[in-house]
């Protein structure tokens, strides 16, 4: 039911007609909270819908999470970094080539990132001390090794669980793979890792489904560079 609108009785004659004109011209307005990537979305769609459109924002910047770090020097990304998968199908690729950044297809193979080659960075104790590379490696195998067991224990039930419950049930069964000292604070840092790439924690990872991206290849963005590592 349209909602009536009255006008007061002694309005001068033309008035009423140029008070509905006026109303009928009136342009909607909406407030979005936050500028990172969804609300900056979300404002531009509606905008393009003809609404007036506030962003309300409160830190000194727009992107959110998409951020990228100058202060050390350098660039660090403390957020969002790469694209998964550049098809159509991710609408962010759309998105990112309408922006005219570079895309630089990459996999594990080719990449040179201070955390993947594992000769290429240094990891150090609470005292300052470089933990001995080997060790790193062999930790590393470990860790690869925990996650073929969690596959096991996500082929046995038809319920999910989170990476970490399925870990500690790898671990109960697998007292062989249990580190101690040194070797288990390594550990964490790969769990650290696998946190960091899916930005939750462990306990929130789906084990069922972590692994199963349908797009084996990625792409490096960022909203203010585009640059081949």
């Amino acid at each position: 039911m349209d909602k009536k609108i009255s006008f007061p009785a002694d309005l001068p004659e033309g008035a009423i007609s140029a008070l509905m004109q006026k109303q009928n011209n009136v342009q909607p307005s909406v407030i979005v909270i936050g500028s990172g990537i969804s609300g900056l979305a979300a404002a531009r769609n509606l905008s393009e819908a003809s609404f007036k459109v506030i962003v309300l924002e409160s830190r000194d910047r727009i992107g959110g999470r998409i951020h990228t770090d100058y202060s050390f020097g350098c660039p660090v990304d403390m957020g969002a970094s790469w694209l998964h998968g550049v098809s159509d199908e991710n609408p962010l690729a759309p998105i990112i080539r309408r922006l005219g950044l570079t895309l630089y297809r990459t996999s594990g193979d080719d990449s040179i990132l201070y955390d993947h080659d594992l000769e290429s960075y240094g990891l150090f104790d609470a005292h300052g001390n470089k933990i001995p590379p080997q060790l790193v490696t062999e930790v590393g195998d470990a860790f690869k090794r925990i996650l073929e067991e969690t596959e096991k224990i996500r082929d046995e039930t038809t319920n999910d669980m989170s990476v970490l419950q399925g870990i500690s049930i790898v671990l109960e069964r697998n007292p062989e793979l249990r580190l101690q000292g040194m070797a288990y604070e390594v550990l964490q840092w790969y769990l650290c890792r696998m946190e960091a790439w899916f930005a939750v924690d462990a306990n929130l990872i789906s084990l069922k489904c972590w692994d199963q991206a349908s797009e084996t290849f990625c792409a490096i963005f960022d909203l203010n560079r585009a640059v081949h590592i």
